[in-house]
Formats: C-alpha cells, structure tokens, sequence
C-alpha cells in the first residue's frame, strides 16, 4: 500500500494551460537560437529541434549530445526571453487548490530556475511549493530520462512510491509511472501512459483527496 508523501508537478502546460501559446514561442525561439548562435540553416533549423525534443526529451540536450558550441546559461536567457503579459497571469484557483492538497508539493522541470521562478511568481504560487527542481539541479539530466527522475526523489528524499507526479507529456509520466510514481496525465485523455487524467490541473487536488479518503495512502 502506498504511503504517499509528495505531489510533483511539470511547470510549463501543466501548471498553467497550453492554451496560453508560451511553449509555441519558447519553441519558436530554440529554433531561432540555432540560427543565430549557432549557424545552423534555417530550414533544417526546426527540424533539428524538433529531432533532438523526440529522441533526447529536449533540445538543449540534443545540441549537447551532439557536441554543438551551446552555452546552456545563454541559451535559456534567450529562448525565455518572452513576454508573460496577457498569457500568465496570478491565478487564485490554482492556488487555492494547491493549499488544499494534503501533502507536500513540488515542481519538476526541465526549464532552468529562472524560468520557473518567473512563472511561478508570476501566478503567484511560488510558495505553494516547498521545492522548484529545475535542469541545473538535476545535472542536465532532463525528463524523461531515468536519470532526472532519480535525481529528483533524491533531492526529495522521497521513494517513488510516495510520489504523485503530474505531468502534460504521455513520454514522461510513462517513466515515471515504470519507476512506481502514481501518475496524472493533464489534458491528455486519449494517452495510456499515466494512471489518471484530468482535462484541467485544477482536477488535481479532488483526485487526490478522493484517493486518499479511499484509502490509498
């Protein structure tokens, strides 16, 4: 039987909606980041990202892999830098379900601190987790690997079993349900990768006190 402990959530498209367009720009701009800093061809440009995002989980890890001149500090400074205004904004029910949540709360991503820390403040949520692991803290390690995840419940000091982790991508929530986390798929009904899905992260928090009161802890 499960003794729980911890909820970890993704950040980006998880914690806020996909609809929010962010990653499309942050996508557009990893593409545009190869041809300017790196002298990669435009039109093999998204391609390569779109490649390096399939094979290796993101793309700054594709263009380590495969040995380009990438600085992962520049690189975050310019793919993030985006404007949040009319996209992000604070959210008090998703705050207000955070809270709710009888257990301890994370945030898992494979952004850097910055990013995240942004975001967060920006929906004002940040203190609603007592942890914010970000790409730096687990080494370059990102999701899906084995490794981040690894790294990550260590960081928790948490087995898997104590772990709910909440995710929008099928890819990393099938990790990480193999290593024994309970896992929520949000806003990605037709996948079987994770044990439970919501159409929204705000489901979240009645998933969780609804597996609880049933005794799954």
């Amino acid at each position: 039987m499960r003794r729980l402990s911890w909820v970890v959530f993704d950040l980006d498209e998880t914690l806020y909606p996909r609809s929010a367009g962010l990653m499309a720009e942050i996508s557009a701009r990893i593409t545009q980041y190869m041809v300017e800093r790196l002298g990669v061809h435009p039109q093999h440009a998204n391609h390569l990202r779109q490649r390096f995002r399939g094979t290796y989980g993101t793309a700054l890890r594709g263009l380590m892999e495969e040995r380009y001149a990438v600085d992962p500090e520049d690189y975050f400074r310019f793919v993030h830098d985006i404007n949040l205004d009319g996209r992000i904004e604070a959210d008090p029910a998703l705050r207000a379900m955070l809270l709710d949540i009888p257990l301890r709360r994370a945030v898992l991503t494979n952004s850097n601190i910055e990013h995240a820390e942004r975001v967060l403040r920006r929906m004002q949520v940040r203190d609603c987790f007592e942890q914010v692991i970000d790409i730096k803290a687990l080494d370059f390690h990102n999701k899906p690997t084995p490794e981040s995840f690894q790294r990550a419940l260590q960081l928790l000091g948490a087995h898997p079993a104590e772990v709910i982790f909440v995710e929008d991508t099928p890819a990393n929530t099938r990790v990480a349900r193999t290593m024994g986390m309970l896992t929520v798929l949000v806003d990605c009904p037709d996948s079987d990768a994770a044990d439970y899905h919501v159409s929204s992260v705000l489901e979240v928090g009645r998933l969780v006190r609804a597996y609880l009161e049933a005794g799954g802890a």
